[in-house]
């Protein structure tokens, strides 16, 4: 999956390999934005932080014994 870091669409590889920037945002806003590979559902949102993924296990509570 292609995805475009500024509105945020997704394109297959099929499609993404006909456009060099996202057809959507040169449409509306008339910006070139490269559109960037995402690997699954674990995408990175801007601050560097995988999105989709549960707390980590050093951030969860941990319980009495």
């Amino acid at each position: 999956m292609f995805r475009c870091d500024n509105c945020g669409s997704g394109y297959s590889a099929q499609a993404a390999s006909s456009w060099i920037s996202c057809p959507r945002c040169l449409a509306k806003e008339k910006v070139q934005v490269p559109l960037t590979f995402e690997l699954g559902w674990q995408r990175q949102d801007p601050h560097g932080q995988i999105a989709g993924t549960a707390a980590k296990a050093a951030d969860a509570p941990v319980a009495l014994r």
